[in-house]
């Protein structure tokens, strides 16, 4: 199990000291080590006692700052939405609306192409569902709301967040049917990732539109009170 647990970040001076850590940087080491192992292991298969032998640490030392597995895999979570919501933002840049929509779909598959066994302890695990981190909470909803923000900007839409779960559940599905070796079946060899991009744009180009934006931002309202 630890030699799965390597931290891109280490020396190997670093990982022989066990006095090397100070408070504040063996936090980030572990959350650095955990977010590699999970591209090779189950989250359910990372340990605390793991991690701590892999970093050089006595075993109590990563409980001065998570108190359980569950309480690292949520900073580690985080850690990710920040960096996904930051790679859509970059890609989104300027121009013209529908490119800037196109360029942020086209990070997200990136990202979760990149980092697939981080993109499913962030999209596709029970995480989010029991985590009680506030941290965690905040970033995927600022994630969240960057993608409604793009569609936003992209097309003034009647029922926006009905469409901001259509794009999001069309760009995961693409994620992990690439992530299961899927999209070389046969049947969609031809076609790939950024064609469907394309097509849900051209999609979204034709819907209809609500006067002035107004019935939107109503029921974007509407939702975020409940």
């Amino acid at each position: 199990m630890t030699s799965t647990l390597h931290s891109s970040a280490l020396t190997n001076s670093s990982v022989k000291d066990p006095g090397v850590y100070h408070h504040r940087n063996l936090r980030s080491a572990l959350i650095a080590a955990a977010r590699e192992a999970l591209e090779t292991v189950a989250p359910e298969s990372i340990s605390l006692k793991a991690l701590a032998a892999q970093l050089g640490v006595s075993q109590p030392a990563p409980y001065r700052h998570f108190s359980s597995r569950e309480a690292l895999l949520a900073a580690v979570a985080t850690d990710g939405f920040e960096q996904f919501t930051a790679a859509l933002a970059e890609a989104a840049g300027e121009g013209p609306e529908s490119e800037r929509f196109e360029r942020a779909c086209v990070a997200y598959l990136r990202f979760g192409g990149r980092y697939p066994g981080l993109y499913r302890l962030m999209f596709a695990s029970h995480l989010l569902k029991t985590a009680t981190d506030p941290a965690l909470e905040r970033a995927y909803r600022i994630a969240f709301d960057l993608l409604l923000h793009q569609i936003e900007k992209f097309i003034a839409l009647k029922l926006i967040n009905v469409t901001a779960i259509w794009v999001w559940s069309t760009l995961h599905g693409l994620v992990m049917l690439e992530a299961e070796g899927l999209t070389s079946a046969t049947l969609i060899q031809k076609v790939t990732p950024a064609d469907v991009v394309r097509h849900m744009i051209a999609t979204l180009s034709g819907a209809p539109r609500s006067p002035k934006g107004k019935e939107k931002r109503t029921h974007r309202k509407a939702a975020t009170r409940k």
